[in-house]
């Protein structure tokens, strides 16, 4: 795997470095195998040797950060640089090796352990092509330190993407590695996601046909609509809630005048029975009924309460016991609201169709 570190994170003495074992490897991208021989070897030493000798100035080849360098909107900065190469032959450790002088970050990069992996990096135009979709570099064009090698062995051209892309040379190199950009959806997909979330937004099961789904948006209700159908219910709402207050205080005075002779404090009583009328009810429920033999002051204060002026107060709800009664106004709104959710699930149509039937229904009733 090109390993820069051992398991200590220790660097080799000498500063050499294996760059590629010999062996053939697929590039998956690129849909070639690559043929890394002795041939090859000794063929881009050759051409390293040649460059350095060409140039008095020679820095060496680039070692880069996950071969930045390929990309213009990446940063360039050098993990150190390749100023030697040699091919060694004989057993497991069979390759191509560069002697590396690692630069301030690069050193600090691998001695911390941040980068454990060489990736060596060949232009294809750089490569003798052996038919069959074979390829056998001949030079080398940089490398760079890597954490995520998409090859076993030797990681091909490059590795950092799997999609095939113009080197900086303008000779159709590759790069190859792993990548974590998703890929892009194909018309298929796309239409399949969106048909989807139209199909959660109505409700709606996966297997629903065109017609249904058509159905379904044609009865979706306008926003405005939807918005003063909300405020009608609102008002609903606040209708009914007020008439069943009234009711439950007309039970109250009720309940208050029923139990009379023996409530010594009407306002308490009064609100316990508003609060909890359940409770209050079975409790005056299991009270003894006073009888003629009961004492002097409990016929006194029979006698009191049978003096008591009658309750005059004006009242348009009358007190009753039921607790099950509503007003005509509250039931009639009621009975509109379940008729209309009926038609909606028996029907399919939409709840403004739904409640504006059932309004008139309940009007021609």
């Amino acid at each position: 795997m090109n390993l820069i570190l051992n398991r200590n994170f220790e660097l080799p003495a000498d500063d050499w470095y294996q760059l590629a074992p010999l062996g053939e490897f697929p590039h998956n991208g690129a849909g070639i195998t690559q043929l890394i021989d002795s041939d090859a070897c000794t063929r881009m030493v050759a051409a390293f040797e040649n460059a350095r000798g060409q140039s008095e100035n020679f820095p060496g080849l680039l070692i880069d950060f996950d071969h930045f360098s390929l990309d213009a909107e990446k940063h360039s900065e050098a993990a150190g640089w390749i100023t030697d190469l040699q091919f060694r032959e004989g057993g497991d450790s069979a390759g191509l090796y560069a002697n590396i002088r690692w630069s301030d970050i690069g050193e600090a990069a691998v001695k911390g352990g941040r980068y454990r992996f060489l990736s060596p990096v060949w232009a294809k135009a750089d490569c003798e092509d052996l038919g069959d979709n074979r390829l056998r570099p001949v030079r080398l064009l940089n490398a760079a330190v890597t954490n995520d090698p998409n090859l076993k062995g030797i990681l091909p051209l490059s590795n950092r993407s799997p999609l095939v892309r113009h080197s900086p040379l303008g000779d159709g190199g590759f790069e190859n590695a792993s990548s974590n950009k998703k890929p892009d959806l194909t018309q298929e997909e796309l239409m399949k996601a969106i048909v989807d979330a139209l199909l959660k937004k109505l409700d709606l099961p996966p297997e629903a046909d065109a017609e249904v789904i058509q159905s379904a948006i044609e009865n979706i209700t306008p926003p405005a609509e939807v918005e003063a159908l909300l405020n009608r219910a609102e008002t609903a709402e606040t209708k009914i809630t007020d008439l069943e207050k009234a009711q439950l205080e007309a039970d109250a005075d009720a309940f208050l005048d029923e139990y009379t002779d023996v409530i010594e404090n009407r306002a308490e009583v009064r609100e316990q029975f508003v609060a909890n009328r359940t409770v209050t009810e079975a409790l005056f429920k299991n009270l003894k009924t006073p009888t003629p033999q009961d004492s002097a002051s409990s016929i006194q204060h029979r006698d009191s309460a049978t003096r008591k002026p009658l309750h005059n107060r004006d009242s348009k709800i009358k007190a009753t016991h039921n607790r099950d009664a509503q007003p005509s106004g509250e039931a009639r709104a009621v009975k509109i609201r379940n008729r209309a959710s009926e038609i909606q699930k028996t029907e399919g149509v939409g709840y403004t169709d739904a409640f504006r039937r059932a309004e008139q229904e309940m009007s021609e009733g």
